[in-house]
């Protein structure tokens, strides 16, 4: 058995290696000790914001992950991404779902992805708003009121957008990884990065696009190896 332990509300300010050991030094200050590391906040850690303003008063309804949807909420996905795509395949089973993308199609999006979406749009599970993108967002006594630029309007209560982001070549580059000339962290075939111990997950190192599914291949193959280097100590 191994013990596991989470620590929320605070983000990871640098990582270091001292020794065998290396230091995640949280902002608040928390320093946790691993011999090895999996860096997985993925681009979403740094995510690109809208061209509109978002009114404070429905900034907490705004959201670019789907932690905080709740059950029974009518949300709009904004994206044309995997990410988007399985966001809003996902939220459907118990929520009013609409898929906003700006493009008329999803040209970014996997096979599978695609497969599950059309299958949930035929079944009317899901809504899609196609070929037009947002013009402004209002507060809607304490909705979120959408405008598109040919005039059309919806109310919802929870927006989540998922518009793509940056890597985060400023944390990279303080916790000493070497990173491309696009900003993504250099890995070996294991995704073990130039730091020995220390991998990256996710679409933080995909060349174009990324996915939960991805993802979640990236944490295999990187347990594996862990699990390789221990076996020959």
């Amino acid at each position: 058995a191994h013990k596991i332990e989470a620590r929320f509300n605070t983000g990871v300010d640098f990582i270091k290696k001292e020794g065998d050991l290396f230091e995640v030094v949280t902002e608040r200050g928390y320093v946790y000790r691993s011999k090895n590391v999996i860096i997985a906040i993925g681009v979403m850690g740094k995510p690109n914001k809208p061209s509109y303003p978002i009114p404070k008063s429905i900034e907490k309804n705004v959201n670019y992950n789907v932690n905080e949807c709740k059950n029974g909420e009518r949300i709009m996905v904004v994206g044309g991404g995997d990410s988007a795509v399985e966001y809003a395949c996902a939220l459907s089973s118990s929520n009013e779902v609409t898929l906003s993308y700006r493009q008329n199609e999803f040209k970014r999006v996997n096979d599978i992805n695609a497969s599950n979406l059309n299958g949930l749009v035929a079944r009317s599970k899901l809504s899609l708003k196609l070929g037009v993108d947002i013009d402004f967002i209002e507060d809607r006594e304490g909705k979120i009121g959408v405008r598109f630029f040919n005039g059309d309007d919806m109310t919802v209560d929870r927006m989540v957008l998922a518009i793509g982001g940056a890597s985060p070549v400023d944390f990279l580059r303080k916790c000493d990884i070497e990173v491309d000339d696009e900003g993504k962290p250099i890995c070996d075939e294991y995704l073990e990065s130039s730091i020995k111990g220390l991998f990256i997950a996710g679409d933080i190192i995909a060349k174009s696009g990324g996915s939960i599914a991805m993802g979640l291949n990236h944490a295999f193959k990187i347990i594996n190896r862990i699990k390789q280097k221990e076996e020959r100590v």
